[in-house]
C-alpha cells in the first residue's frame, strides 16, 4: 500500500498554472499551451460547470479524455432537499465499483467549495485520472497560483509525506483565502479512497 501511494504522489507532482498548463492528459509527447479560463469559486453552479469544461477542453489531448473529465450539466443533481450540495459522478458508463465524485458546495446560488472523492486502485489509469482531477480542482479554486504555488499546496496537505499507515495520510493548509484538506478513507486498515476538500475561507 505504501509503495502504491508513493507512486501516486510522483504522478501528482506535475506543473500547473493559470495560463500555462501542460497537457497532462497525454501519456506521450506533451507540450505547453496558453489557455484562458476563470476559477469557479464565487460563480453560480452553471458558470462553475462551464469554466470546468472549458479548462478540460483546453488540456484534453483526445476525445476520450475530454468526455471522461467533462461535466454533463444534465447529470448534475442536488444531493439533498436542502439544495446546498450539487453532486456529479464521473465515469458512470464504465463498469467500475467506485467512481470519482464531485460535490459542489452552494451558498446563495454561489459555489463556495468542493468535496472530491478519488478511489484508490493499484492501476495506472486510476492514478493518471486522480492526478488530472487534482490539477483541475486546484486550478478552479485559485487561478492566481503559479506552478510552484500549486505544488506547495499539495506538499502542505501531506501528499508528499512518508507515512507508516494510511490513517496518517493528509493534512490541511489555507492559501489565498482557500482552505485545502486531504483526508484518507480507510477500510479495515486499507486505503480505499482519498477525500480532497477545497473551500473558500474568505468569510
Amino acid at each position: 500500500m505504501k509503495k502504491f501511494f508513493t507512486t501516486l504522489l510522483v504522478l501528482l507532482l506535475v506543473s500547473c498554472s493559470s495560463t500555462d498548463i501542460s497537457e497532462e492528459a497525454s501519456s506521450d509527447d506533451t507540450q505547453s499551451q496558453e489557455i484562458v479560463f476563470e476559477q469557479g469559486f464565487g460563480k453560480n453552479p452553471s458558470e462553475y460547470v462551464a469554466n470546468w469544461n472549458k479548462l478540460v477542453s483546453e488540456i484534453a489531448s483526445d476525445e476520450e479524455t475530454l468526455f471522461y473529465f467533462s461535466i454533463d450539466p444534465d447529470n448534475v443533481q442536488w444531493a439533498s432537499t436542502d439544495r446546498n450540495i450539487l453532486l456529479y459522478q464521473f465515469g458512470l458508463n464504465e463498469n467500475t465499483q467506485s467512481a470519482f465524485v464531485l460535490n459542489m458546495l452552494i451558498a446563495d446560488d454561489t459555489v463556495v467549495g468542493v468535496e472530491f472523492f478519488s478511489p484508490v486502485a493499484n492501476d495506472e489509469v486510476t492514478a493518471q485520472r486522480t492526478r488530472l482531477f487534482f490539477l483541475i480542482i486546484i486550478a478552479m479554486s485559485d487561478e492566481t497560483l503559479d506552478k510552484d504555488g500549486r505544488e506547495s499546496v499539495l506538499s502542505k496537505v501531506g501528499l508528499y509525506d512518508e507515512v507508516e499507515s494510511p490513517n496518517q495520510i493528509g493534512g490541511g493548509v489555507t492559501v489565498n483565502a482557500v482552505r485545502y484538506v486531504v483526508e484518507p478513507l480507510v477500510d479495515r486498515g486499507l486505503l480505499v479512497g482519498i477525500n480532497f476538500y477545497s473551500t473558500s475561507d474568505s468569510e
